[in-house]
């Protein structure tokens, strides 16, 4: 009898779609970070200041855990 856990980490494609979600949610801000290196968009630090930088990165490392389990190959273990 299986559980919860293994069924859904036994189906590719749902792990997929959690791996793809995890990465939209670090692109938006990644992509920012990149306007505002080369000076075409506002810094993360002057629209959320240095304490207001928790939110962001809080996003970012959530979406970045979130996309490793999602492509984490279960089957090969």
């Amino acid at each position: 009898m299986s559980n919860l856990f293994d069924r859904f980490a036994r189906c590719r494609r749902a792990r997929r779609i959690v791996g793809w979600v995890g990465l939209a949610l670090v692109l938006p801000f990644a992509i920012w970070l990149l306007l505002a290196a080369l000076q075409l968009a506002p810094s993360l630090v002057a629209v959320f200041g240095v304490p207001g930088l928790r939110m962001p990165a809080a996003v970012v490392i959530s979406g970045l855990l979130i996309a490793a389990i999602g492509f984490w190959d279960y089957d090969n273990d």
